[in-house]
This record gives C-alpha cells, structure tokens and sequence, in this order.
C-alpha cells in the first residue's frame, strides 16, 4: 500500500495551499465580503456513515487516507471520541438536539417522536441567531426535522444557496461507507468507479481483526470496506477544495467524524468499543484558532468525548448561550470527562436492551436482554440480505468458528468487563474476575446513576411508552420526566433482576412495565415450571397490550403455542404501528410454524405495502417495513416463503 499512499500525497499539495491561503483570489459561489461573516465561523460538520478512525493519523496500518491525513496535521485529532449508540439515527438524534437519545424516547432505529417545545434543536438555535442552516443526506434523527434547516438537498456545496452575508452551519452526510455498499458488490462498485485499481487494497496483505474467521472471501469484504474508506478520503478532499475555491477556508471551522463504527457485525448494532469509537477531528482556521483552547493548530487529544459534547461545542464556538437542558459540556473549556454512555436498543425490527459506560480504561456493558444472541435471527442479520452476514453463516455452519467468531451466536452473558488498556480488541471479559469486582461494581453504579438521571425511557418497551405519551396528551420526554408516570427506579429493579441469572422469579407488579420485566424473567430463564405456565396464562388476560404480547411469546418459547396464536391473531389487527411491529416480532421469535395465523400475517403485511409504482414496497422505511420483515421472516421460518430480498 505504500504505492498508494504516494501517489494520494501528490493530491493533497493543493488543498493544503489552498487551506493556507483560503485561495481568496478564485471565485465560485459567494465570497467572504461581510463583517459578520468574518466574525462569526462557519461550521461545517462532515460525518462518514458506518466507519471506525481507520485512518493514517490514527495509526491505521491498511489506511490509504492521505487527504485525510494531511488535514490532520493542521487539526485537532481527538484519540478517544464516542459516539452515544452504535447506530445511525439514535446517533444523529444526539447530535441534532444535545439530548440522549434515551432521555428523548429517539432511540429506536427508526421510529417517529414528537420533540418537546422544550427541547430546541441545534439547527433551529442556530437559525434563531442568525445562522444560515444546511443540511446534505440523511434526515433520519427518530424526529421530523422540518423546519431546522434552510436548505435541505444533495449538494457538494449547499453553502453557495445562503444569503449573502450569513455565516452557516451545514450538516453533510456522505455515505459510500454505509452497510449498503459495504455488504453488496453491486452497490460498492458504484462507489468504487472512482478509485482506480491499482490503488484498492490487497485482499492477502491486510489485517483482519481477530473476531472474523481468516478466510478469503473474508479479507476481500475487508479489504472492500478499507477501499471504501478511501473513497470517503476523495470525497471529504472534494467537500474542502469546494470550500477553498470559495475563499471560505480561512472562515470555517470544519468537523470530520463518523455516525458510529462500521456497518458489519460486531461494530454496528454493538456496545463494544467497535461500534462506539469513531473519529473526530476538529480543524480551525487562525483566525479562529482561540475557540479550540490552544494557540497551536494542531494537537492530538486523549481526553475523553461524547458526542453528548457536540451539539454545546458548536454553540460555544457561535457565541450562542447553551441551554441548561443540554446534557453535554462544550469542548476546549478546559473540563474533562470521567465516563462516557452509549446504548443499545431496537434496530429495525430487532429488539435488544444494552447499555455502556467507559473510563477511558474499562469497557462495562450491562444486557438486560442477555437470551438474544448477538446475530439475532432475522431479516437484516440473515445470510441473505449481506455479504458479511453470508461469509459469517457459512463459517458457523460448517463448524469453523474459531473461539472469538462464536461468541457471536451465543447468549451474552448479562454483564460484560474490558480492560481496553490490555485487551484493545475487547477479547476478553473480566466481568467474572474477583480482583476486578470493585471495578465492575464501580462502573456498574455509574451507570445506573446515569440511567436514573438521564430519565432512560429504555426501560418502558417501545409501544408501552408510546401508549402512555397519547393517554398523557404529551411527549415521552415529558412523561418520562413524572415519577408517577414513569416510575424509573422501581421498573430498573425489576429489569436488574430479571436479567441476573438465577434470580428469584419476579411478582406482577402494579405497574404494567414491571409486569413485563416478570415475563422477560420467565423467557430470559426458559422457566418451563407450571407455576410459570400459571403466571404467563394470567398475563394473557392483561389490559396493556404489549403485556399480552410478551405473555405469548414466553409461551410460545416454551412449546405452549396453542396458548399463545389466538393473542398474536387479535394483536395481528392493531393499528398502532409500533405495537403491530412489537407483535410481529414476538411472533416471528417464538413461534417455529405460524401456519395457523398464515392468512392473518399475509393481510397484514398487504396493507403495509405502499401503492403500486412506490419507491419502496411499504409506506415507510419506519415501522411498515421493519413489521413487514418480522413478518416475511415468520413466514420463511415456516417454509412459506422463500428468501426474496426486495421484498425485505
């Protein structure tokens, strides 16, 4: 690969005049003429979709990044950055409006909730004092984004739309690193046209991680993904010489970062440090240099950062006042982080409840959903809809795993402990280890701490907290916030002890949630015992639906399906979209042959699709689409159906 950085070098000795000079003397769109524009930055954010710092400055040795690179060296490189859920939308949800996403109920991926008044985005707090907003690609944050930005469209370079004058703030998504091209070769071979093929990395000289089982078509899908990586290089480089050519580089403090890690099994989807650490490097130009805390430009960082910190950091730099309701704290004012959290919870149509928290040493993650393995059965995780998936079930099952590669399809233990400092790769869990047990309990604490004070909405499963925001007539932000409508503590003690292994079995509370966490209880042990048989028949009979829900499918796991398909036939009819999603689900988990409630699932998921001609098949890539592939994948389950992709 040496080759192949050379010859980047030679590309990136225009943009680094250009970054020196700001190329003032070229003219393409608006120029720098107006003294509020000189005074106030320009912030431009540019995230990568689905990759890890796979870059040279981070020490990456397969990286080809040199465009990259070279902007690092007048930047500051921050070594230890993460992100607050290992996927897309939860992510951006963070980034757009300086709340968790946990705290906000935007932590499924994707759903649709109403943001508090009280909760005023960044975008729109920017509009409000005087900045031009713009943003380029997705538009999924789990909220409607209307009206946050200015100019909303595909455009290499949306700032020439601002009225002369405004300084602007534009959010630019560029996604030839996304899951998509990365798991299909006919989607990365458009995004590859650009990279000639003397420059794309060899298959046989790059370094595997040790969580994959060393196979040739495993190192070409890596080796593919890293080819990627280096598109994304070019394309960023076209972003900064669009900005150069301006003459807006010397007035425009430029972001470059990552959603989440990469869009591949054991990175997205992940609480590991895998899906977490992504890259964040902060360049400003001279004149701005004193908003970074330094008189340098350039400096590689190891503080701790979440992207908590983002949304405030961007409003520092602005002269705009952060509102207290922000739960993050501005960048470059001298304070340092002790923790940093992420979470874990639906993705697509896969339920799972995890959270995180990291000292910068120790890695705790606590599962209160330990019996799903970490390669869910399902569509996205199917060896039909992606090629890493394929190579991965192939391996497993022709009985190759090796010792790390299993771990993916096996129960997870409830608790998992890393000591990064020794074990970079996160391969061994400590949870176990009595000489760390003050360590774990630490962190352990920590976190509930922060799941307490954050108001985690988590903990109500996702059509309950829906139900109980309409009941309200209010957000669930705001519900979450009533002890009395959420009573938090009292439903997080009952999902501790329901997810620990040989705890006593759990009571029906007088709260619905907690009654679901007595039911979880029985289905994370397997309770076959007729007093679990009793207690889950009762539960049949509940007045919350997602309750009777959960009843079924405990006891369709346990052989008891006659019990359970006349709920998911009644349920089967619900018009509430994330309630039908939650059904679908359940049934296509636990039910091994839904021939009985056939014509029931195919009507559903006729009046899912969208009209004839439709982009896509269902009226949304929101819960339509992820209720009709729990559903397609029952049916596949069932042999009723054959794999059939675009139908996904």
């Amino acid at each position: 690969m040496s080759v192949t950085r050379r010859e980047f070098a030679k590309e990136t000795v225009a943009w680094g005049a250009s970054l020196t000079l700001g190329l003032s003397t070229q003219t393409h769109g608006i120029q720098d003429s107006n003294a509020e524009e000189r005074v106030r930055p320009n912030i431009l954010w540019i995230v990568a979709e689905d990759i890890s710092p796979l870059f040279g400055c981070y020490g990456d040795s397969d990286a080809a990044t040199p465009h990259i690179d070279h902007f690092a060296q007048r930047s500051q490189i921050f070594t230890r950055a993460y992100t607050t859920a290992p996927i897309c939308a939860p992510s951006r949800s963070c980034l757009a409006t300086g709340i968790y996403a946990t705290s906000l109920g935007t932590q499924h991926l994707r759903s649709d909730v109403e943001i508090p008044d009280q909760i005023e985005p960044l975008a729109s707090i920017l509009r409000r004092n005087g900045y031009w907003t713009a943003l380029r690609g997705k538009t999924d944050y789990n909220f409607d984004p209307q009206g946050l930005f200015d100019y909303w469209k595909q455009d290499a370079a949306p700032w020439r739309a601002r009225p002369k004058g405004k300084p602007f703030f534009a959010f630019m998504n560029l996604g030839s690193t996304h899951e998509g091209p990365a798991n299909k070769t006919e989607t990365a071979a458009i995004a590859l046209k650009r990279l000639p093929p003397e420059l794309k990395h060899e298959p046989k000289k790059i370094t595997l991680p040790p969580y994959y089982p060393d196979t040739p078509e495993m190192r070409r899908l890596w080796a593919r993904y890293l080819d990627l990586i280096t598109v994304f290089d070019r394309e960023f480089n076209d972003v900064l010489e669009n900005l150069a050519a301006d003459g807006l580089a010397d007035h425009t403090i430029v972001f470059l970062m990552a959603d989440h890690g990469m869009g591949i099994p054991r990175y997205k989807r992940w609480l590991y440090l895998t899906g977490l650490h992504v890259p964040l490097i902060i360049h400003a130009p001279p004149k701005f240099q004193h908003l970074m805390g330094e008189e340098k430009t350039s400096s590689v960082r190891n503080e701790l950062v979440s992207y908590i910190d983002l949304p405030p950091t961007v409003l520092k730099m602005a002269g705009i006042s952060i509102p207290e309701r922000f739960q993050g704290q501005a960048l470059f004012d001298g304070g340092q982080r002790d923790y940093v959290f992420g979470a874990r919870d639906r993705a697509d149509d896969m339920y799972d409840l995890s959270r995180a928290v990291f000292d910068g040493r120790y890695l705790y993650i606590r599962h209160f959903m330990p019996h799903l393995i970490p390669m869910q059965e399902g569509v996205i995780m199917s060896p039909y809809s992606k090629e890493f998936n394929k190579e991965l079930y192939r391996v497993h099952e022709a009985g190759l795993d090796t010792e790390q590669s299993k771990k993916l399809w096996i129960r997870k233990s409830f608790e998992e402990l890393y000591d990064i400092q020794n074990d970079l790769q996160e391969l061994k869990n400590l949870a176990g280890d009595q000489n760390l047990k003050d360590m774990k309990d630490k962190l352990a604490e920590r976190l509930r701490a922060w799941i307490v004070e954050t108001r985690d909405t988590g903990f109500m499963p996702e059509p309950e907290m829906h139900r109980r925001a309409a009941e309200a007539n209010a957000t669930i932000y705001d519900i979450s916030q009533d002890l009395k409508q959420y009573p938090l503590e009292e439903i997080l003690s009952a999902a501790d002890c329901a997810s620990r292994p040989d705890s006593q079995p759990l009571p029906a509370g007088s709260d619905p949630v907690v009654t679901y966490w007595a039911i979880m209880q029985r289905i994370i042990q397997s309770d076959r015992s007729d007093q679990a048989v009793a207690f889950l028949s009762e539960q049949l009979k509940h007045a919350i639906p997602t309750v009777r829900a959960a009843a079924a499918e405990a006891l369709a796991r346990i052989d008891r399906e006659k019990l359970a398909i006349p709920v998911f036939r009644e349920l089967l009819t619900a018009e509430e979209p994330n309630l039908l999603l939650f059904t679908a689900r359940s049934l296509a988990v636990s039910v091994d042959d839904v021939r009985p409630l056939e014509d029931e699932i195919r009507q559903t998921r006729q009046r899912l699709l969208a009209p004839p001609g439709s982009e896509r098949p269902w009226k949304d890539f929101f819960y339509s689409a992820f209720t009709s592939w729990a559903l397609e994948w029952a049916l596949i389950k069932s042999g009723l159906n054959t794999p059939d992709f675009y139908s996904f």
